[in-house]
């Protein structure tokens, strides 16, 4: 259960993060401030990054999930089968 918390908060505050500063560098906040372009250069790599981490946990979770994963495509497929015949 522990893993499932931590993995979770990984991936809450990465794609958190990751939402965040795609709105930052999409609606050019950074702009009106002194080096705007270093801190676009900043705030991309942030958002790069967190997507990053994102996809790997997103990975992690899929795995550590994959048997109930299979079950419940089983279950569901097996469900439409028998409603069709």
């Amino acid at each position: 259960m522990k893993k499932n918390f931590y993995l979770d908060l990984l991936l809450f505050l990465s794609g958190l993060i990751c939402i965040l500063t795609g709105i930052v560098l999409d609606f050019h906040l950074f702009a009106g401030h002194g080096n705007g372009r270093a801190l676009k250069g900043i705030i991309t790599a942030i958002h790069t990054y967190s997507g990053y981490i994102m996809a790997a946990g997103l990975l992690f979770h899929l795995i550590w999930h994959w048997k109930w994963i299979k079950a419940a495509a089983g279950k569901s497929l097996t469900r439409a089968n028998g409603k069709q015949g």
